[in-house]
């Protein structure tokens, strides 16, 4: 059985999610993908990921508001998730801190911050997990 994170890739860009999950498994992750908010937020009630990787800018619902809805969602509220987008820096850093997300990154990015980003995050939840 495998233990290694799951990640969730929530992008309406197919090419781009297929070039993101390649990069991770090559890095030994494995790997979900969902291709609107919605479906993301379906899956991920599904699986309950280690985190997710929510694009920001998508038809229908974007990625920032489905992410601060899944902060209210007690049964998703502490999978991490962290928005990617082309949006300028400091538009992404601030959505971002509107909806509490674990962290951001800026398209385009090189596959070791993507990682990197990552790793960080999955390292932050590993270290908040206790006994009760």
């Amino acid at each position: 059985m495998n233990h290694s994170p799951l990640i969730l890739i929530v992008d309406d860009d197919r090419h781009i999610s297929k070039v993101i999950g390649f990069s991770l498994r090559q890095a030994g992750l494995r790997i979900l993908t969902a291709h609107d908010a919605m479906e993301g937020v379906s899956v991920a009630r599904n699986v309950h990921p280690d985190a997710i990787l929510m694009d920001v800018m998508m038809p229908g619902v974007t990625g920032s508001m489905v992410s601060g809805l899944m902060k209210e969602t007690p049964e998703l509220r502490d999978i991490p998730v962290i928005l990617i987008s082309a949006l300028p820096e400091e538009d992404l850093r601030s959505r971002a801190a509107e909806v509490d997300a674990a962290g951001y990154i800026c398209k385009p990015f090189h596959k070791s911050d993507l990682l990197q980003m990552i790793q960080s995050v999955l390292a932050r939840q590993t270290h908040n997990v206790g006994p009760d």
